[in-house]
C-alpha cells in the first residue's frame, strides 16, 4: 500500500490545485479598481496560494521515495472524511447567504476539527465561534468588505 501521507497529498493536493483553479477562474469577470487591489485582488491572492500550494502538494507526493507500483488501497474512513468535508463545503455555500457569515463559517470550523480528529467538541466550538468572529471582524470592520448577516 501506498504511503497514507502520500496518497493523501496526491488527492488533497489535486483537489486544492482544481479548488484554486475554479475560484481564480470566478475572478475574471469583477472590476479593476483605479486605485488599489479591488474586489478580484484578496481572492486572486487567496487562489494563487492555494494553486501554488497544491502544486507543492502534488510535486512532493508524487516526487516521494516510495515505489508507485505498490498498489494503492482504499481507506474508507479517508474516503468518508473526504466526502463529508466536500458536502460541508456545498452545504456552506448553500447557507452562507440564507443564515449569514457567522453561523455558516463556524459550524464549517466545527465539522472540520472534528473530521481531521480534534475530539474536544468544546474547544471546537469556542475556536469556530472566536474564529468566524474575528474574521468576520476583520473582513467587516477593517476591509470594508461586507459580509452576509444573520437575516431578523
Amino acid at each position: 500500500m501506498i504511503n497514507m501521507s502520500r496518497k493523501g497529498d496526491l488527492l488533497s493536493g489535486s483537489i486544492v490545485f482544481a479548488a484554486g483553479l475554479v475560484f481564480l477562474l470566478s475572478t475574471i469577470g469583477m472590476k479593476k479598481p483605479r486605485i488599489g487591489l479591488g474586489s478580484a485582488g484578496f481572492p486572486r491572492l487567496v487562489t494563487m496560494c492555494l494553486i501554488v500550494c497544491g502544486i507543492i502538494l502534488v510535486l512532493r507526493s508524487l516526487l516521494s521515495k516510495k515505489n508507485l507500483s505498490q498498489s494503492m488501497g482504499i481507506d474508507k474512513k479517508f474516503v468518508l472524511n473526504l466526502v463529508g468535508l466536500v458536502v460541508s463545503f456545498i452545504l456552506y455555500l448553500y447557507f452562507f447567504k440564507i443564515i449569514g457569515f457567522l453561523i455558516t463559517t463556524a459550524s464549517l470550523l466545527f465539522f472540520t476539527m472534528c473530521v481531521f480528529g480534534y475530539r474536544k467538541y468544546l474547544m471546537n466550538a469556542v475556536l469556530s465561534v472566536i474564529t468566524s468572529t474575528v474574521i468576520y471582524y476583520v473582513f467587516t470592520i477593517i476591509f470594508k468588505v461586507p459580509l452576509p448577516r444573520l437575516p431578523l
